[in-house]
C-alpha cells in the first residue's frame, strides 16, 4: 500500500497560513502603554524608553539619526517604518508607522515626534485613522487632567486637522 502525505502537508499547511494570518492581524491595544498621558501627560517608563534610545545625535551633528525602538515585543512588532519629514536647525519631526494598533479602540495610524535640536521642542502625538467626530466622541469621556510639572503644567489635548480630515492627541512637554 502507498501512503501519500500531500493531504496531511496541505492540511497541516493550510492551518499554519489560517493562524499565522490571524496572528499577524492581531490588533495591538496601545491604550495601558498611553494611559499615563491622562495624568499631565506623564510618560510611562517604556514610552520613556521609548523616546530616549529612538533616535542618537551623531557627535557635532544637529540631527538626528534613528537608534532603535525599544519597546516591549508586543508593540515593537506592530510598529513599521519611521519617516523623518522634517529636518532643520531648530528641531527634527518624525513618524513612526503603527500597524493593527488601536488606543481606546480608535486605530492608531502613527505616532509623530517633534524634537528640538538643544532648545526643549518635545511634542508627541497620537495620530488617528478614524475620522474625527467618531474620535472626539470617543475620547470625550477620558479625562486628561492638568498637572504642574517643575517645568509648567501639562495636559494631554485632542487636537484635529480639518484640511486633511484628521485628529491627533498631543502632549506637548516643551520646557
Amino acid at each position: 500500500m502507498k501512503r501519500t502525505y500531500k493531504p496531511v502537508i496541505a492540511a497541516v499547511f493550510g492551518c499554519a497560513l489560517f493562524y499565522g494570518t490571524a496572528a499577524s492581524g492581531s490588533t495591538v491595544d496601545w491604550t495601558p502603554l498611553l494611559a499615563s498621558w491622562e495624568d499631565g501627560c506623564a510618560q510611562s517608563e517604556e514610552w520613556s524608553e521609548l523616546r530616549r534610545n529612538l533616535v542618537t545625535y551623531p557627535d557635532g551633528s544637529l540631527y538626528p539619526e534613528v537608534n532603535e525602538i525599544v519597546l516591549p515585543t508586543v508593540y515593537k512588532e506592530a510598529l513599521g517604518e519611521i519617516d523623518f519629514f522634517e529636518r532643520n536647525r531648530d528641531y527634527s519631526g518624525y513618524r513612526l508607522a503603527a500597524k493593527n494598533g488601536e488606543y481606546y479602540g480608535l486605530p492608531v495610524e502613527s505616532f509623530v515626534f517633534y524634537l528640538g535640536n538643544s532648545n526643549g521642542i518635545s511634542v508627541l502625538l497620537v495620530e488617528f485613522s478614524a475620522p474625527i467626530d467618531e474620535v472626539q466622541e470617543r475620547l470625550s469621556s477620558v479625562d486628561y487632567s492638568l498637572v504642574n510639572h517643575d517645568s509648567g503644567p501639562y495636559q494631554a489635548q485632542l487636537i484635529t486637522d480639518e484640511e486633511v480630515g484628521k485628529a491627533m492627541l498631543m502632549c506637548d512637554l516643551s520646557v
